[in-house]
């Protein structure tokens, strides 16, 4: 028997999946990657702000946010961050959106944007010297076998 949280979850899920295709069918694909970099970009500030005074170098800070952020949604030993230099490289060996299940995530590449929206202005709020911008080189939605994104 399916319990009533898990059959819950799963009516949330079938609504946003929805709504999401909706969107795209109303405002557009590129709407739709706005919206997800720019709540990418969002939940960056919240995460600067709770780990504030907790890192002093851009590989401390990326580690930090590997362990608490994005493991616990991804699994253990799926992110991995390198920096050498001004040079930041972050992989995920896993999408946390196809582990959720029930995502068409070639047809739904939008939701890359909110990572990397998370990324990009993670560095930029903590390090806001160093002047850097993450993208992304490669997707697990564009059939590349890890998500890479990296500075420069």
């Amino acid at each position: 028997m399916v319990s009533k949280r898990l059959r819950q979850l799963k009516f949330i899920a079938s609504i946003f999946n929805q709504s999401l295709k909706e969107i795209k069918e109303t405002l557009g694909f590129e709407t739709l990657t706005m919206i997800f970099r720019r709540v990418g970009e969002s939940s960056a500030e919240q995460i600067v702000e709770r780990l504030k005074g907790r890192y002093n170098t851009p590989e401390e800070f990326g580690n930090i946010m590997i362990k608490e952020v994005i493991e616990p949604v991804i699994g253990d030993g799926k992110g991995k961050i390198t920096v050498n230099g001004d040079q930041i490289e972050i992989v995920l060996e896993a999408c946390p959106y196809k582990k959720a299940g029930g995502f068409p995530i070639k047809e739904m590449e939008f939701f890359c944007h909110y990572t990397e929206g998370l990324f990009d202005n993670a560095f930029k709020l903590a390090f806001p010297e160093l002047n850097m911008e993450i993208t992304p080189k490669e997707l697990i939605s564009q059939s590349c076998t890890q998500c890479v994104f990296r500075t420069g």
